[in-house]
């Protein structure tokens, strides 16, 4: 992702907000992706207004890994090296323990047809996306060739991308107003496949988990986004927020790193609604489906908690704006029943269109949707 220089602006006078994971350094500045470095039990941080490649410790510290590294947008860790998109269209490479400068490799053509998003493949591939030009290269780290390895084909700004090892693909998500689409690209001849059109406005990154869900962020969108493994639901918003730029996944604890690109901070998210810790989180609380689904007026979720927790429901519109607030207490263990009216806040009905309710107990999350139709 790359911004005009008016909202790099305001965002610089952002400077020293503290970030959400509560650290007491604040070296962010536009920060895009983190990247895990696992064997030095750190997180890497790129930075869009300085170029900075920050060092967030297992406490949280923040400090410098490389001042004017140039990282700029996305990075990919493979081995001992970090890659990262810089400006003026050019890949860079460190390595992790001595900072060497280990690759710069420039791309031809104008700086506004920046670079976006990196991944990489286990033969040795990084693969970088051009949203301007609809382009995805593909570079061999071994002799630092590269060449183009998609072009056009129905691509869309294509942005954030993912390696999907076992299926011969990498998953690609268009950075393009409504409609919005996510392609699969076949790693043997670059055939080109939409999987999913959605209504999200220009997303930008796209990452899966251990048990195959999706998730997206943007920096437009008011929410991350979770899609099923099949895609055969479109993306539900399950944890609001602003700017949130490009998720990352960390099995290790089975959560989300995310950065706030207008406030300067990150943050983890807890991820227990999907495969073996959906079940785990069901010994504690469940949310049944929607009743009746589609509604006409009144909407109706039951809850079951198994011991007292503190509680919140919440009902979202398919933008990931929150619509009213339900719920939000402490509530001992029993089944609950709760109805909404289909109105906001401010007392006033909403229109026709897909809603989800979105349980937060003790900070898992469980979403279910219903279909107003007035």
């Amino acid at each position: 992702m790359n911004r005009n220089l008016i909202i790099k602006c305001l965002i610089a006078a952002l400077a020293f907000v503290a970030p959400a994971s509560s650290n007491a350094d604040d070296l962010l500045s536009a920060p895009q992706k983190i990247v895990i470095d696992a064997p030095r039990n750190r997180l890497l941080v790129s930075n869009d207004n300085t170029g900075d490649i920050v060092q967030i410790d297992s406490a949280g510290n923040q400090t410098y890994f490389l001042e004017g590294g140039g990282f700029i947008d996305g990075m990919e860790i493979v081995g001992d090296t970090v890659y990262g998109v810089c400006s003026g269209r050019k890949i860079k490479a460190y390595n992790l323990v001595t900072k060497e400068l280990v690759m710069d490799i420039p791309f031809p053509g104008l700086s506004s047809n920046y670079l976006s998003s990196i991944t990489s493949d286990s033969a040795g591939h990084l693969f970088i996306s051009c949203p301007k030009l609809n382009e995805i290269y593909r570079l061999r780290i071994s002799d630092q060739s590269w060449w183009l390895f998609a072009k056009d084909s129905g691509l869309n700004k294509p942005n954030g991308i993912l390696l999907e090892k076992e299926k011969n693909r990498i998953v690609v998500i268009g950075d393009s107003p409504n409609p919005s689409s996510i392609y699969a690209i076949s790693l043997t001849d670059s055939t080109v496949s939409p999987i999913i059109t959605t209504s999200l406005n220009s997303p930008d990154g796209i990452v899966r988990d251990k048990y195959g869900y999706y998730y997206v962020g943007g920096f437009y969108l008011t929410a991350l986004y979770m899609i099923d493994p099949n895609f055969s639901q479109p993306p539900a918003p399950f944890f609001p927020g602003t700017s949130m730029v490009y998720p990352t996944y960390d099995e290790r604890d089975h959560s989300l790193l995310i950065t706030h690109y207008s406030s300067g901070t990150w943050e983890r998210v807890p991820l227990t609604t999907t495969g073996s810790s959906h079940v785990k989180q069901q010994d504690e609380f469940v949310m049944h489906p929607v009743s009746p689904n589609p509604a006409q007026s009144t909407a109706t979720i039951k809850i079951e908690l198994n011991r007292r927790m503190q509680t919140r429901l919440d009902v979202y519109d398919s933008a990931g704006t929150m619509v009213v607030l339900m719920v939000n207490e402490e509530k001992g263990p029993g089944k609950y029943s709760i109805s909404w009216d289909g109105k906001n806040s401010f007392g006033n009905p909403v229109s026709s269109g897909m809603y989800y309710f979105r349980m937060t107990v003790n900070g898992a999350t469980q979403t279910q949707k219903v279909m107003l139709m007035r």
